[in-house]
């Protein structure tokens, strides 16, 4: 095994001019990302490229030249503007060639599926370079490539998320794992609600920068607060000093940890006082509150969400135990904003109205985070 460095370094690779133009949004960067994170695998940059034959060739030629792996994701498909394949075979120095069992998989497929015959633009699919073993795609027509000359990986998969994501953990995870030495990252969070950056990192002193050996932290600000990430690639006990040292730092501003969140604590609040159903009445923030909620599983001994109302209205709310209110205000003269925020029904929580910062989308996001909190600080 080659490998210059004590872990593989990577590259990642997104092709399409659709994500240039801003017409598709590239989520199968974030994801690769942070799997490529949790193996502990360092990323050290990633591009996005055009359909360009030229451009995507020099782009693998440069990575592979400082990296033990590449990962490249689009231009898998059948049509002209489809390079990725011929791009890594220049860059590789090696001509295309097409291979007789890809191309049989092809055409079963498409009998298969009943669509008709296959266009004979498919079979650019089945064509592969000399050093290429093909990535079975069993939900998509695009097979992956893996390449491993040099003493570099390179890996390609379709842009279809979907596709990507299972040839990733059923065709490329087991590969990495066989042809590298991986140290996966431990990581634990610690996640607070109602104070800012500034604030965490004087009240935490040199936490941040003085860990722990072997230790990394950051500080990050999401919709749902500040949160503090503490990784290492030893032992996971190394986390625990800096862990318990920043929750009895930061004390009442910490909601939670890891996997903890907001709404399903704050659910958990509600159940714990009495509450077997809770609905939500909300104004201004084009049912964001509705979304968190719906969108958390129930747990048990928690309040379940039967549902919301919203822009207020002379409409009935959901039936239920108790009822979250919401108003996301106006922004005032000063260029603030504030959420009203108040619980009725079974249990009655008073109105108090907090500040919510960030424009847009981002407003009315936190707005009902800022909600949730002030339900699960409220509760008994």
């Amino acid at each position: 095994m080659t490998q210059t460095s004590d872990w593989p370094r990577a590259e990642l690779l997104s092709i399409g001019s659709e994500l240039l133009a801003g017409e598709t949004v590239d989520t199968n960067a974030a994801f690769l990302g942070a799997a490529l994170a949790r193996l502990g695998i360092p990323l050290l940059g990633a591009r996005t490229l055009p359909d360009d034959r030229a451009a995507i060739a020099s782009a693998f030629a440069d990575a592979r030249a400082r990296s033990d792996l590449v990962v490249a994701t689009g231009g898998l498909g059948p049509t002209h503007d489809d390079l990725t394949r011929e791009g890594l075979a220049d860059a590789l120095g090696e001509e295309l060639q097409s291979d007789p069992a890809l191309e049989e998989q092809l055409r079963e497929r498409f009998a298969a599926s009943g669509f008709g015959s296959m266009q004979e633009s498919n079979l650019r699919q089945a064509l592969r370079a000399p050093s290429a073993q093909a990535l079975a795609n069993p939900i998509g027509s695009a097979p992956g490539w893996w390449v491993d000359r040099d003493g570099v990986v390179v890996v390609l998969m379709p842009g279809v998320p979907a596709e990507m994501r299972r040839m990733w953990e059923e065709q490329v995870v087991p590969r990495l794992g066989a042809r590298f030495v991986l140290r996966p990252v431990h990581v634990r969070t610690v996640k607070t609600f109602g104070i800012g950056e500034s604030a965490i990192v004087d009240k935490v002193g040199d936490l941040l920068t003085d860990p722990g050996d072997g230790v990394e932290a950051g500080i990050y600000a999401h919709d749902d607060g500040v949160h503090l990430r503490f990784s290492t690639r030893g032992e996971a006990a190394a986390l625990d000093a800096p862990v318990s040292r920043a929750l009895a730092l930061l004390d009442e501003h910490v909601y939670g940890t890891d996997d903890d969140d907001l709404a399903s604590l704050a659910l958990a609040a509600l159940g714990h006082a009495g509450v077997g159903s809770v609905a939500s009445r909300e104004t201004g923030t084009h049912g964001v509150l509705l979304a968190i909620l719906a969108g958390t599983a129930p747990a048990p001994g928690s309040a379940t969400y039967v549902g919301g109302l919203l822009d207020g209205g002379d409409a009935a709310t959901p039936s239920a135990d108790a009822v979250i209110h919401l108003a996301l205000l106006p922004i005032d003269a000063h260029g603030r904003s504030r959420g009203r925020i108040s619980v009725s029904g079974r249990i009655s929580l008073p109105q108090v109205e907090v500040r919510v910062h960030g424009a847009g989308d981002q407003r009315q996001r936190r707005a009902a985070y800022a909600a949730l909190d002030q339900v699960r600080r409220w509760c008994p």
